[in-house]
C-alpha cells in the first residue's frame, strides 16, 4: 500500500489551512495527495497536547459516533503522540503510536469484520463497512499506565501531553482529478478536502455555540453525511441480533431527512459545503 511522503504541500487557501478548531485543541491542514496515493483527500491532524479538551478523550467534540463508510477506506499513519480508534461491532479500542498499535482488549475469535491491522510501513487501513471512529488519547487513559505506555511516554518531549499528529487519507478516488484546493467541492461521491473542512468547521461552530443546534442544523449535518456517501451511524453496535439493521435504520433516517431537506428547498449539497466554508472559515480569517 502506498503511503504519503510526509512532505506533501499544503492546498491553496481557503482549504489548506492551518485551521484551528475546537477552542484550539485540534489543528487541521489539507495537503495535496500524490497521484499514486489515489486519494480524494489527505490531511494532517494535530491534537494539541495539554489542552483541556484533550482530557475529554472519546467525548472530545470532534470525535464522531461509530460509523461506516460505504465506498472508501480511511488510512492513517501516526507522526507523533498517540491517537485512539474504536473499531468493529464489538467496539474494540486501540491506541496507535508511530511505532505500534496497542489493542486495549482482546478481540473475540472469529470477529468479522476484524480489527484493522498495521502494515510494516506503519499504515493502518480502515476499510469500507468497518465500524470505526477516532479520538484523542486523554492523559488519564489506561494506556499510559501499561508497561508499553510508560516506556513510550518516557521517549516523548512532553510525556503524555505531547502533541499528537496523524496523516489521514481517503482512497480510492472514484470521481474526478486529485483535489486542487479550489473552493468548489468535487464531491459527491468522494469525501474531499472541502467536505471535511465544511463538516469539521460546522461541528466546531455548533460546539462553540456560534450555530444553534436545531432541526435545520441537524438536516445539514445529515445531508453532509448522506450526499457524500460518507457515513452511516451505527445503532447499538454490540446488539448482534439486529444484524444489518444496526446501520440500515440510521441510514434510512439520514436519507429520509435529506429528501425532506431538498423538498423544502434546500441547496445542492456542494453549495452547502461552499456556504459553510465561506461563513465559518473565510469570514473568520
Amino acid at each position: 500500500m502506498s503511503r504519503p511522503t510526509q512532505k506533501e504541500p499544503r492546498l491553496a487557501s481557503p482549504l489548506g489551512g492551518p485551521h484551528v478548531l475546537f477552542d484550539g485543541s485540534l489543528i487541521i491542514e489539507f495537503l495535496q495527495p500524490a497521484p499514486e496515493l489515489d486519494a480524494s483527500f489527505l490531511f494532517r491532524a494535530t491534537y494539541v497536547g495539554g489542552h483541556e479538551l484533550i482530557k475529554a478523550g472519546k467525548k472530545h467534540p470532534q470525535a464522531p459516533p461509530l460509523h461506516i463508510h460505504f465506498s472508501q477506506s480511511e488510512s492513517f499513519i501516526i507522526e507523533s503522540g498517540a491517537i485512539g480508534t474504536t473499531t468493529t461491532y464489538d467496539c474494540i479500542d486501540s491506541v496507535h503510536t508511530p511505532s505500534a498499535s496497542h489493542l486495549q482488549s482482546v478481540p473475540r475469535r472469529g470477529l468479522s469484520p476484524p480489527v484493522p491491522s498495521r502494515t510494516v510501513d506503519g499504515v493502518t487501513e480502515i476499510r469500507p463497512w468497518l465500524p470505526h471512529n477516532f479520538w484523542p488519547v486523554a492523559p488519564d487513559h489506561p494506556f499510559w499506565s501499561t508497561e508499553e505506555g510508560q516506556q513510550y511516554e518516557a521517549t516523548l518531549p512532553n510525556g503524555r501531553n505531547t502533541d499528537t499528529t496523524a496523516l489521514i487519507w481517503g482512497h480510492p478516488r472514484t470521481g474526478g482529478d486529485t483535489a486542487t484546493g479550489k473552493l468548489k467541492s468535487d464531491f459527491p461521491p468522494d469525501m474531499d478536502g472541502a467536505y471535511f473542512l465544511a463538516l469539521l468547521s460546522f461541528v466546531d461552530a455548533i460546539s462553540a455555540q456560534r450555530v444553534a443546534m436545531n432541526l435545520s442544523t441537524a438536516a445539514t449535518l445529515f445531508g453532509l453525511q448522506t450526499e457524500s456517501d460518507s457515513a452511516a451511524v451505527i445503532l447499538a453496535p454490540t446488539a448482534w441480533w439486529l444484524g444489518p439493521l444496526r446501520w440500515m435504520i440510521p441510514w434510512s433516517a439520514q436519507c429520509a431527512m435529506e429528501r425532506v431537506r431538498k423538498i423544502c428547498g434546500g441547496k445542492d449539497i456542494a453549495n452547502v459545503v461552499e456556504d459553510i466554508i465561506e461563513e465559518q472559515v473565510v469570514k473568520r480569517q
